[in-house]
């Protein structure tokens, strides 16, 4: 059935559509042709003329839910998005037609320069007929464009591959018109003739209720969770029935997509002895900072920008603007654990002999949460978000990149294939993952040799060569060292794209990560004893590279910072430190020398959200896109409010996670478990009717033993 489905679904997106180009996929957003349909000249003068003679309220409705003046204009905020779900909402019967709202959003420059026919008594144009603003106006000019500067000084012109409307003096502001009407037909009927007058305005788009087409991928995704549904149901019902009506136990392979036993196993936890309980709590603990993190750097729409900006340059915000390193947190465990497990299980001749098997393990492993949050980007998330301004939203933009670039996500290449437009951006920490597991078996096949002076002569080699690419590279490239950086804003996409994104940016964490997990490995099972001076010293080491970590990047997003060797350094040395610092808190909770922090970290609370962590990562961040896309109104920012909507984010995104995690990725764990141990997933109907066999030929002995007894 599962390869039925899968063909077929594969037959379905070769013949359309999908995959697009970058412009098709961003006409498959929107109905253009809608718009354009609608639009009737001499029919939007005769609906506007009826409700200025004969239906004010109606008149008023468009007016309420249209042009403002943005409120709190002098905090800085240049949007008002009027009132999108009202203008919509217009629906009255006129003649043979009905008057509908249509949503649109202008752009208005703040410097006019109006042209008044007949001012100075003629209907020349003169430098009299001018319309000059007064001091009033021009001490709002001078504050508008100092906000601009300080804008573009942090964070340039250009988010999410958009013009932001506070980087040209404009006010970015809704028009509520009949859908018959363009802007211009309708400003014109209703308020003065704009192209006499000289009023400048540009319309930046349109909206109409039900504007978003039914495409190839959205049936795709209807096909795909479905069919998931309906396996997840039959299969639930299966064990069930198993369980409490024969009384007996279930086929592993039929089961597999049950509700009951998938959430039982991911409730019950890694449970195996010799596991590091910690590794759980760090990894919860690190994903919960990553959340907070994105959430609040992610906002967008402010009333008081000007604040936000600042706060974020400032002490305050040290800690959360400092989420980045933490991607190397999860990279030295990855290291670390490759070789904790590997060891325990192979040498190096079992390495080699099943490479190909340790490499398809690892893609399979990552495979099915990723194919469905490309899936959620491209459709479902699309279908949900919508909002005033959703054209130009992060939501929008990743359903663009994910209906033209889904192949090169599940490829793993989208970091060099196409970095500047990545379908789920975030999931370029997936492809590094897997191109690190990719290299690692260059050095693992040395490490599991099982002689000690040849792991570690593998381990230290390699990490002297990564060590020194990474500091050629540094020193060739002299990018910035963080993603906030004011003095060479100019540079932010070089940094992303050549640096934050590239292997070579992360090896040295991955090797610092095999090290520890290869001291682990010696280490496991025995009573490890270190002096109490050199437990401190460590102690105060790894606080002391952490907190300086911090520090370092607080001070590089400062405006007057612009040391381009500096950064260089800081980019060589700075994540393999601070990997080198959590391996230490690792090592230290495995072997008694963790304290109230091992006996934190360990906690069985982190043992769900823990396993769960890989669901928590892909799906954090598009939750938090979709809260900040429903926005209908340009929202205030404090700390205390922005934390309260990142801790809704994250309660969503375990959920979502949790429902993920128990639908997809624990079924597809034992499906590939399956494949991968038998060599082809009939045998699971071959088991099946095995076992049919014998309980009806045990069947058969015991009615022939009760006749002969008989």
């Amino acid at each position: 059935m599962l390869k039925t489905l899968f063909l077929s679904v594969l037959l379905y997106v070769s013949t359309d559509a999908w995959p697009l180009t970058v412009g098709e996929a961003i006409n498959s957003l929107f109905d253009q042709l809608l718009y354009q349909s609608v639009l009737d000249p001499e029919l939007c003068k005769k609906q506007i003329r009826y409700m200025a003679l004969n239906n004010t309220r109606l008149l008023a409705e468009f007016l309420d839910a249209g042009v403002r003046i943005p409120r709190g204009l002098f905090d800085d905020n240049s949007v008002d998005f009027g009132n999108y779900h009202q203008c919509l909402g217009i629906d009255s019967p006129f003649e043979q037609s009905r008057i509908s709202g249509k949503y649109c959003v202008i752009q208005i420059p703040l410097l006019q320069n109006f042209t008044m026919p007949g001012f100075s008594g003629d209907n020349s144009t003169l430098e009299n007929d001018l319309i000059k603003l007064g001091p009033s106006g021009e001490m709002l000019l001078d504050k508008y464009y100092s906000i601009v500067n300080m804008y573009r000084l942090i964070f340039g012109t250009n988010i999410y591959n958009r013009t932001s409307p506070i980087c040209g003096a404009v006010l970015q502001m809704a028009a509520c018109v009949p859908r018959t009407c363009t802007t211009d037909d309708a400003i014109s009927a209703l308020l003065f003739n704009t192209s006499a007058y000289g009023f400048d305005y540009a319309e930046e788009y349109c909206r109409l209720p039900n504007d978003k087409p039914w495409v190839t991928v959205d049936s795709v995704a209807l096909v795909i969770f479905c069919s998931i549904g309906v396996l997840t149901a039959l299969s639930t019902l299966y064990e069930m029935i198993c369980i409490f009506l024969l009384k007996r136990s279930s086929n592993t392979c039929f089961r597999m997509f049950s509700v009951y036993s998938n959430t039982k196993s991911l409730l019950r936890g890694n449970l195996t002895e010799g596991n590091i309980k910690c590794l759980e709590g760090i990894k919860t603990v690190a994903m919960i900072w990553t959340v907070i993190g994105h959430s609040i750097n992610s906002v967008s729409y402010l009333q008081n920008p000007t604040y936000y900006f600042g706060w974020t340059l400032s002490a305050d915000s040290a800690l959360l603007s400092s989420v980045p390193i933490n991607a190397d947190t999860f990279f030295m465990m990855g290291g670390l654990l490759l070789v904790y497990n590997c060891a325990k299980k192979m040498d190096g001749t079992m390495l080699i002999k099943n490479l190909h098997l340790f490499y398809l393990t690892r893609h399979l492993r990552m495979l099915p949460l990723l194919a469905i949050s490309i899936l959620l980007d491209a459709s479902v998330f699309h279908k949900l978000a919508d909002s005033p301004l959703y054209i130009s939203s992060a939501t929008a933009v990743n359903a663009i990149r994910c209906r033209a670039y889904w192949w090169s996500t599940l490829i793993n290449l989208q970091n060099y294939v196409n970095p500047k437009e990545m379908c789920v951006p975030h999931s370029w920490y997936v492809a590094v993952d897997i191109q690190l597991h990719i290299l690692s078996p260059v050095v693992l096949y040395w490490v599991l040799s099982g002689n000690r002076q040849t792991a570690w002569s593998a381990l230290m080699i390699a990490f002297a060569v990564g060590l020194a690419i990474s500091a050629i590279y540094n020193f060739i490239m002299l990018l910035p060292a963080h993603t906030i950086i004011p003095a060479r804003n100019s540079e932010l996409l070089d940094y992303f794209e050549l640096y934050y994104f590239h292997i070579i940016s992360r090896i040295t964490s991955f090797l610092v990560g095999m090290v520890f997990g290869y001291i682990l490995h010696i280490w496991r099972g025995k009573k490890v004893v270190i002096y109490k001076r050199t437990v401190l010293t460590l102690w105060a080491t790894s606080f002391g590279i952490m907190l300086g970590t911090v520090y370092i990047l607080y001070r590089v997003k400062q405006q007057t910072w612009n040391h381009v060797y500096v950064d260089a350094t800081i980019n060589t040395l700075m994540r393999p430190l601070w990997s080198a610092a959590v391996g230490w808190l690792v090592l230290a909770c495995a072997h008694g020398y963790g304290g109230p922090i091992d006996w934190f970290l360990s906690l069985p609370m982190w043992q769900l959200p823990g396993r769960m962590c890989y669901g928590l990562y892909l799906f954090h961040y598009p939750i938090i896109f979709v809260v900040n896309d429903v926005s209908v109104s340009p929202q205030y920012f404090t700390f205390g409010r922005i934390l309260f909507q990142s801790i809704a984010s994250m309660v969503l995104t375990f959920t979502s996670s949790f429902i993920f995690t128990v639908l997809i990725d624990e079924p597809f764990r034992t499906l590939f478990k399956i494949i991968l141990d038998k060599g082809e997933i009939k045998c699971c109907c071959q088991l099946f009717l095995r076992g049919q066999r014998k309980r009806r030929k045990k069947h058969i002995e015991e009615l022939e033993l009760l006749k002969h007894t008989e």
